[in-house]
């Protein structure tokens, strides 16, 4: 790809961007179709979305025969990723009540019966898990369970202006916990852009590009406890992607370099 077309397809997909559009390419299409063929869409999607997700990503006889084809060997067990409590907190987020909600902490301790906003399910990758963000109001502090902790969730009905109210407070409490580093690819392997982008898929982010300089630039947000699996996707890549804002990052990435090199030059017993 020369340069005219790289600078082309930057600008395409920042205005796309900026119009709130996303285009969704063939691979992606039938990777979706394919998810919504597994029995448990059914548990994941209300009838009405599952039916029309599954017309709008309806696949001609030739590109459903071609999918066929293919056949996944050498599978690891999978764990189960859906949870019964999705659907019921899905559908008191979006109709902005409370809940009363009874869950158990890591250590084992059960804390019965507290009241909360749910603000918003997250997936983490990294854990294979899913998560509820909340606000709990006797200790007003955002409070993320996972949801194989949650012993039971009852709804509470309240005005919407109520709710609303609340979310200040908690958007507040997470931007503290975010954080940003910027990660450069290395120009040699601008090819691998595809690549290096899907290691950092789960994660917000955003991608310059320096026509110039001919340097992708990504932007990531996380929170704090994801800080480790960033660096290992890091790690991953190598020689691929250097860090250059984040000193935190930087300082973990050096300190296992150095205990990686001294490893190796080490006497040997």
């Amino acid at each position: 790809m020369n340069l005219f077309d790289k600078i082309h397809n930057y600008q395409l997909v920042t205005r796309l961007d900026e119009a709130g559009v996303y285009p969704v390419t063939s691979h992606e299409k039938a990777w979706l179709a394919l998810m919504l063929a597994n029995p448990s869409a059914g548990e994941i999607f209300e009838p009405a979305t599952l039916d029309k997700l599954r017309r709008l990503t309806d696949m001609s006889e030739s590109e459903s025969t071609e999918q066929e084809r293919f056949v996944e060997k050498a599978q690891t067990q999978a764990k189960q990723l859906w949870s019964p409590h999705v659907r019921t907190l899905r559908r008191i987020i979006l109709g902005k009540n409370h809940i009363k909600i009874t869950a158990a902490t890591n250590k084992g301790r059960v804390f019965r019966d507290q009241r909360g906003v749910p603000y918003k399910l997250e997936y983490s990758l990294a854990k294979k898990a899913w998560y509820l963000i909340w606000l709990n109001m006797s200790s007003n502090r955002v409070i993320t369970t996972p949801l194989h902790l949650i012993r039971s969730v009852d709804e509470l009905y309240i005005e919407d202006v109520w709710y609303d109210s609340f979310l200040p407070t908690i958007s507040k409490q997470i931007q503290q916990r975010k954080q940003m580093a910027k990660i450069v690819i290395i120009r040699r392997y601008n090819a691998e852009l595809q690549r290096i982008l899907y290691a950092f898929s789960c994660f917000d982010k955003e991608v310059a590009f320096d026509p110039e300089l001919q340097v992708y630039t990504i932007t990531l947000h996380f929170l704090s406890d994801e800080q480790e699996f960033i660096l290992s996707r890091i790690r991953f890549l190598g020689l691929r992607v250097k860090i250059v804002e984040n000193d935190q990052l930087k300082q973990r990435m050096a300190e296992s370099a150095t205990n990686a090199l001294a490893r190796y030059t080490e006497p040997p017993l």
